[in-house]
Parts: structure tokens; sequence; C-alpha cells
């Protein structure tokens, strides 16, 4: 595996006028502290945090991984995959190779090397204890829906929430613990709690 993510699909729609504010986020935020555990960020965290919507909460890969539930290789090979995907996540990805000095044969080893496998020795703040998520207004069980059906069914859902209202999800496909954080970043709702695969959405106040 390089540090070079997958050629896009262009069957997926692109979003070329974030071009600049990616790159802007990865130079601004190079060493920046994680918001969880306060180790410095790297290019590439800044780039995989702002896949997942924390683009004013940036966090490392260790910490995104342990939040999400789900194993840091397991995590950083899904984000890469949805970097491939779009322009602006890609010029975002290569510009954290040349500020760090990662040629694209190379594997960067700030974010992805052996290092981003400590999750399970990382310390950022323990998850809440088990039935202390917070409240809900309403309550949608998705069962395996994929994402595609699954966000456009959640769109629905959220509409007829008032704002700040909440929902509580629970979706067990497999992509959900990266798909639900993209989705609440891309329409601005707020994931309040996240474990797989129960979570906790407020309506944005619209």
């Amino acid at each position: 595996m390089t540090s070079e993510p997958h050629p896009p699909d262009p069957a997926i729609d692109d979003r070329p006028e974030l071009t600049p504010a990616v790159l802007a986020a990865v130079e601004r935020g190079i060493g920046a502290p994680c918001a969880a555990c306060s180790r410095a960020l790297c290019g590439h965290d800044v780039v995989m945090s702002y896949v997942l919507g924390f683009k004013g909460s940036t966090r490392c890969l260790a910490c995104l991984a342990f939040g999400l539930g789900r194993p840091g290789g397991q995590l950083r090979d899904h984000l890469i995959d949805h970097i491939g995907h779009r322009d602006c996540w890609r010029a975002g990805w290569r510009r954290a190779d040349e500020l760090e000095g990662f040629g694209a044969r190379r594997l960067p080893t700030c974010a992805l090397g052996a290092a981003a496998e400590r999750a399970g020795a990382h310390s950022p703040q323990a998850p809440a204890a088990a039935g202390s998520a917070p409240r809900h207004d309403a309550e949608w069980d998705a069962g395996d829906l994929g994402c595609g059906d699954l966000v456009l069914e959640l769109r629905i859902r959220m509409s007829t929430l008032r704002p700040q209202q909440t929902l509580r999800l629970t979706a067990r496909d497999p992509g959900a613990p990266a798909d639900l954080p993209a989705w609440c970043g891309l329409t601005g709702h707020l994931l309040l709690d996240s474990r797989h695969p129960v979570y906790v959405i407020r309506r944005r106040a619209d």
C-alpha cells in the first residue's frame, strides 16, 4: 500500500470548490494538537478528520478509530478509499505528502504507519458508560441498510424532527462507522454518540 489514495471514480460527484479549503486546513492543521489527546497532528490526520466531518475539532487517526470503535488499520483503509473518490480530498492528501516529505511510493509513518495501530494503547477519553447515551426524541432501527439507502431514508427521518431534536439510529451496515460521521459533516447535523451499531444524531439548528 502506498500513500497515494485510489484513483477517483468518475461516477461519483466531486466538489472541486472545496479544494482550497481542504488545502488550507492541511497547512493550518499540521502540528496542531489533536482535539481528543493533544498529540501533534500530521496533514494526513487533518484530511481524515475532514472526511469524517471533524472540521472544527481535528483528531489523530488513533482517536478517530477509538471514538468510532474500529481498528485503526480498518478505518484508515476505509478512509483512503473515500479520499480517492474526491479530487478535493486527494489534493489535500498530496499536499500533506509534500509538506511532510513523503513521496507517492512511501507510506507516511505519521498517520498510517505502525504508530497509527496503537489505538489499543492510546489513551483518549474513554467512551461514556453503558446506558449513559444522550437522550433522544425519536428512534429508528435501519437494520442492514447499505449507505445509499440508509442516508436517503435518514435524510427523510431527520427532516421530520424539529431543530435540535435527536434521533437514536441503529445501523448495522459495516460502513456506517465511517459513512454516518461523514454524512453528518456534510449535512450539518451533529453526531452526539457513536457506538456501532447505535448512533445518536441531533438535527441542525436550521
